[in-house]
This record gives C-alpha cells, sequence and structure tokens, in this order.
C-alpha cells in the first residue's frame, strides 16, 4: 500500500487548483460540435438548392428539376426536421415561363414568389405551402406598372412589395382576401432611394427612404411605420448631415419597445464606408444620426497589421480632435440587426472586389445592390431574428443568379449599440478570404449569456472564434466538415457555393456542393450537396 502525501491538505488544494485551471482553459476555448449532416447526389443538370430556416420546424429545401407535367416545371421542396432527417417532399407544379424571385416565411406557412418571364411588366404568382397539411395555394397579381422588385415582405394577411418605377421608389400592397393591389402614396420620389422595407414582429411595417438629390442642403431620411392595411402610423425626418452620405440602412422590428436605424456612410456617391450610424426614431422630438467611423471601434482593423491599425486609430482621434471626417475606408457591408435585453447587434462584413470595381455608383439605384430581383441570392441577405417565432427573409432572389462584381470577404464584425446608440462592444473575426461572386453574407453569429460566438467556412473546414466578453479574451478553433461515412474522403468544395447561418438555439446549418471519394463503393466519387448541423459551446 502506498502512503498518502503527509501534508493532504496542500496536495489536495493543489489538485483542486490544478482542476480549476483546466477547466478555466477549457471554457475559454471555441468548441464545436458537428451533430448531423444530411446529403443529396448532386448531377451536373441539377439546379443548386435554396436553403430556407424555419427555426424550430427545421428546414426547407427548394430547387426547380428538370422535370415537366402537365405542360408545367416541376420544382422539388424537401422539409428537414432540427436532425436534418427528411420528413416530406413536395413537387410542385409552376407554369415554366416563372422564374422564381423570393420567399417569405411565417409561422407554419412558406410562400414561394415568382414572376413571369424576364420584364419588370409581368404577372406575379405567389405559392402558398402549408407546413402541416402540404397544402398548396396559388395566387396571381399583375402590378400593371414597369415595376423593378427590390424588396418582398408580409405583414398580416396581406403582402408588400418594395421597388422602382421610372427609377423612383415605389412600395406595392396586395390585400391577399380580396385579391386587390394598390400603390402607397408618398413613395414617387425623384433622387430617392428606398434602402429597407420590414415587417415588425406586431405585422406592422417599416419603410427607410434616403434623399440622394444633388444639393448638399435639406437632404432627408425618411422613416414610416404603416399598419398591415397600409394606413401610415408614423413619419420622421430627420436631416443628414451635408457633408456625409447615408449608405445601406435596417431598421429594428419591434422587439424591444424602441425602434431604431443602423447602417453604413460615408463620401457622397462612393461605395466604400468610413463607418457606421445610428439613429433613433422619434416623431416628436428632433433627432440627430450618431455616426461613428471604423477607427474608433476597438477590433474592426484587426485584419490590417498592428501597425497599420494604430495609424488609422491615431489618425481617426486626430481628425475627430480637427473636427474634420476620417479619410479611412473600406468596403462594408451590413447584414443583420438583433435586438436584444441591452440594445442592439449590427453584423456586417468586410471585403475586398476581385474585379476593378468602379468605386463610385453611377446607376439610379445608388447603394442598393439589389436593385435587380434576378440578381439577388439567398441571405443578402435576409435577415430574422433568431428565437423570435417568426421568418423575415425578404431578400433571397435566386441561387443561380449573381447581383455584382466577385469579392473576398476578408472580416466578420459584430458591434453592440446601447439603446441610445452609444457603442458597448465590438468584435470582429478575421475571414481567411472567401470567395464570393457576388455580396453575399459569409459569417454569422450567435450570442449566449457569456460569449460571442463566429462562424464561417473555408472550402471544407469550419472556423470558430469564441470570445468571453466579460475578459474580452478570445480564442479560435478549426475542424474538417463532418462525412456519412468514416470512410469518405472530401476531394473538394465548390467556390462561392454555400455558406454558414445561425439557426437555433446554440446551432447553426451550414451548406454547400462537394465532390466526395469512397474506395469501398461502386460509385466511388460523387457530387453531392450537403447541409450540416453545428452547436457551439
Amino acid at each position: 500500500m502506498r502512503p498518502f502525501p503527509r501534508n493532504t491538505s496542500s496536495f489536495t488544494v493543489g489538485m483542486l487548483l490544478l482542476m480549476a485551471l483546466l477547466c478555466a482553459a477549457q471554457a475559454s476555448v471555441a468548441q464545436l460540435v458537428q451533430t448531423h449532416r444530411f446529403e443529396r447526389h448532386q448531377k451536373m443538370s441539377d439546379d443548386y438548392f435554396n436553403v430556407i430556416p424555419l427555426v424550430d420546424d427545421g428546414l426547407a429545401l427548394f430547387r426547380e428539376r428538370d422535370k415537366f407535367q402537365n405542360n408545367n416545371k416541376i420544382w422539388e421542396l424537401i422539409l428537414l426536421d432540427t436532425a436534418l432527417q427528411e420528413k416530406k417532399t413536395i413537387e410542385l407544379e409552376v407554369n415554366s415561363r416563372n422564374k422564381m424571385i423570393g420567399y417569405e416565411v411565417t409561422l407554419g406557412t412558406l410562400f414561394l414568389l415568382y414572376r413571369t418571364g424576364e420584364t419588370n411588366k409581368n404577372d406575379f404568382e405567389i405559392v402558398e405551402i402549408n407546413l402541416k397539411t402540404w397544402e398548396n395555394v396559388k395566387h396571381h397579381f399583375k402590378p400593371d406598372l414597369d415595376f423593378k422588385l427590390t424588396h418582398f415582405i408580409k405583414a398580416g394577411s396581406n403582402f408588400i412589395f418594395g421597388g422602382y418605377v421610372n427609377n423612383e421608389p415605389a412600395v406595392l400592397l396586395f390585400e391577399l382576401p380580396n385579391n386587390h393591389i394598390r400603390v402607397l402614396p408618398g413613395f414617387f420620389q425623384k433622387d430617392t432611394e428606398l434602402v429597407d422595407l420590414r415587417t415588425n414582429l406586431n405585422q406592422t411595417f417599416n419603410t427607410v427612404l434616403i434623399d440622394r438629390g444633388g444639393s448638399k442642403e435639406n437632404r432627408k431620411l425618411v422613416f414610416r411605420t404603416f399598419d398591415d392595411t397600409g394606413k401610415q402610423l408614423l413619419e420622421d425626418l430627420v436631416p443628414i448631415d451635408e457633408n456625409k452620405a447615408l449608405q445601406a440602412g435596417i431598421t429594428s422590428a419591434l422587439a424591444r419597445e424602441d425602434l431604431s436605424i443602423l447602417g453604413t456612410w460615408g463620401e457622397r456617391n462612393s461605395k466604400q464606408s468610413i463607418g457606421f450610424y445610428f439613429v433613433t426614431i422619434d416623431p416628436f422630438n428632433e433627432q440627430k444620426i450618431k455616426f461613428l467611423d471604423v477607427g474608433q471601434l476597438s477590433h474592426y482593423l484587426d485584419y490590417l497589421s498592428p501597425k497599420r491599425a494604430a495609424r488609422i486609430k491615431e489618425s481617426s482621434k486626430q481628425d475627430l480632435a480637427d473636427g474634420k471626417i476620417p479619410n479611412f475606408t473600406s468596403y462594408v457591408q451590413p447584414y443583420k440587426v438583433m435586438e436584444y435585453e441591452h440594445g442592439y447587434l449590427l453584423l456586417a462584413e468586410v471585403f475586398n472586389p476581385v474585379s476593378n470595381m468602379n468605386p463610385y455608383y453611377s446607376n439610379p439605384y445608388y447603394y442598393n445592390p439589389y436593385y435587380s430581383p434576378y440578381g439577388m441570392n439567398s441571405y443578402y441577405p435576409g435577415y430574422y431574428y433568431p428565437g423570435m417565432g417568426r421568418m423575415y427573409r425578404p431578400y433571397a432572389y435566386g441561387n443561380n443568379t449573381k447581383n455584382v462584381d466577385e469579392i473576398k470577404a476578408t472580416e466578420s464584425v459584430v458591434v453592440s449599440f446601447d439603446p441610445t446608440g452609444k457603442v458597448q462592444w465590438d468584435h470582429s473575426f478575421k475571414i481567411a478570404d472567401v470567395k464570393m461572386s457576388g455580396i453575399e453574407q459569409v459569417s454569422d453569429f450567435y450570442l449566449d449569456e457569456k460569449k460571442l460566438f463566429l462562424l464561417y467556412k473555408k472550402e471544407s473546414e469550419l472556423k470558430l472564434k469564441s470570445i468571453v466578453l466579460s475578459e474580452d479574451s478570445a480564442s479560435e478553433s478549426s475542424a474538417k466538415m463532418l462525412v456519412s461515412d468514416p470512410v469518405d474522403e472530401i476531394r473538394s468544395e465548390k467556390e462561392g457555393e454555400g455558406s454558414v447561418r445561425y439557426w437555433t438555439g446554440n446551432s447553426f446549418y451550414v451548406w454547400g456542393y462537394q465532390t466526395v471519394r469512397n474506395v469501398t463503393k461502386a460509385d466511388r466519387v460523387r457530387d453531392v450537396f450537403y447541409i450540416i448541423k453545428v452547436e457551439v459551446h
């Protein structure tokens, strides 16, 4: 028998301290668990899937098939549960001339938006699918306008469409119960852009117009809220500083009691941004837009070398002291605003054009890269508030068409604002030059009570960063993607297709297209579409 150490208490205390240190180290490491994988053989002739999140109801996969029935094109809809098990497959007959240009999801119902042909004067068709009974109903309407669609939402029992008529913004309301179309007044204005159209949680909806007139003076941001019938409930006109230009803008959705707009700003007509802005909606008091340049943030510049980041921050500090506008700019796209108990979270990504992109705008839709509905791609971006039981995804316009020049994403950024617009913290994750064939969201995030998680995929590898907010400490990890068979070997991943999105709870879903090799099977090499469920801890 081995004797116990003489100083048992010292030994015990030492072991406890060691265990505590190991537990603390383990808790600080970014942990990623791949729990399930779904895959489907992908032929060369097969169309790509649209992946539609249904929160706790799972995922919907939707694509056009090279099949016809009754002179109609067949579209395939596959419903998966949260364990990525197939629940139901439905084949929908759709007019062969119809092009899918968008979708919307409400509790228990999926709506698919089509338009006939390629012109802006043709009919719309909405296919309504009950996710419990699997029954589908089709609704048709024609706006009788040369209407270029940019936004599509549902509020109450009605659908709202945003876009342009003769280069002027327009908002149409389609009353589903009586099949009636109305044009909402107050939107046909020259040199004005419709930057956001968004449903609130109480089924009202918001619009944001930005004046892009030639005069520096008297330019305004125009915010309006309507009920689901199109009746205006409030309007707020906010002056824009004459030397600054608002670019993108995203409204909150009344998860909190207050309404705010967050977005990017820069010089007139420039595609590059100087920073972010924040404005609280208050039609009863004069509001000022709060402008923030990226040099004031703690981690935005982390994708640059430490020396260059320090120089930019110092220059920003000096410019602000001298009353000047900082001169550092970057290509940055905001993708999502999430409301939480401490204020607002803004997700944005920094990118660089691969081709020689013109740094200035020359088209009539200014900063809105989504002016062509046939060039929009899934989830630019679309927004949805995780865990709030309602999907909002207005911008998913066709996975096979790309909207702008090829880009490389270089960084993901999350900024926390308090209810007044003051920055509480910011964190970022350097992205290893993920190439996309348009401005599309590459990463996503999840926030629990203690940590912020940022996730993206690089080819067939998952990249995770975990930040302990109370300590401002971070750790990174990576993992090869889960395969269906231990013998499977991922040979390649299709570049520019698929991505990562937050799903529900502490989980994300990842999708894309791979070539997989397995020497034990008859078809040794197969091309597949895949989805992986990822949990973070």
